[in-house]
C-alpha cells in the first residue's frame, strides 16, 4: 500500500528535505481511521467532491458522478518546489496500480535536483 510505504520511508524523505501530503477523495473520517490504524504521520487532504483532483487534471474518468469510485484520482505523485510550482509528476492507470515509495523518493530527489 503506498500510504503506507512512504510512512515507512517518511524519516529519508524528511532527511532529503521532502514532505509528503497525501490527497484522498476519502472523507476525513475515513481517512483518520486509516491514519490512526496505519501510524500515518504525514498529512491527509480529503477533496470528497473531487474539486481538486478535477483540477489538476488527475480525476480517473473511468466513474461517473454518483457511482461508488466517483471522485477516485489516477494513483500518482506530484513533486512541488519551495514555491509551490510543480516540477515532476508520475501517474499510472489503473486504481490498482502504484507508485513505489524508494522510486517516489528517488524522482523527487531528481527533480528537485
Amino acid at each position: 500500500m503506498q500510504f503506507v510505504q512512504l510512512q515507512e520511508k517518511l524519516t529519508e524523505f524528511k532527511d532529503a528535505g521532502i514532505a509528503v501530503v497525501a490527497l484522498t477523495y476519502d472523507s476525513p473520517e475515513l481517512q483518520q481511521k486509516f491514519v490512526q490504524e496505519r501510524g500515518i504521520e504525514y498529512p491527509f487532504l480529503s477533496d470528497i467532491e473531487a474539486y481538486s483532483i478535477s483540477a489538476l487534471g488527475i480525476l480517473d474518468e473511468n466513474y461517473r458522478p454518483g457511482e461508488h469510485h466517483y471522485g477516485i484520482p489516477h494513483p500518482g505523485i506530484f513533486v512541488l518546489n519551495s514555491d509551490f510550482e510543480i516540477v515532476g509528476k508520475i501517474f499510472v492507470n489503473g486504481i490498482e496500480k502504484r507508485v513505489n515509495a524508494d522510486a517516489v523518493l528517488a524522482y523527487a530527489m531528481k527533480a528537485l535536483d
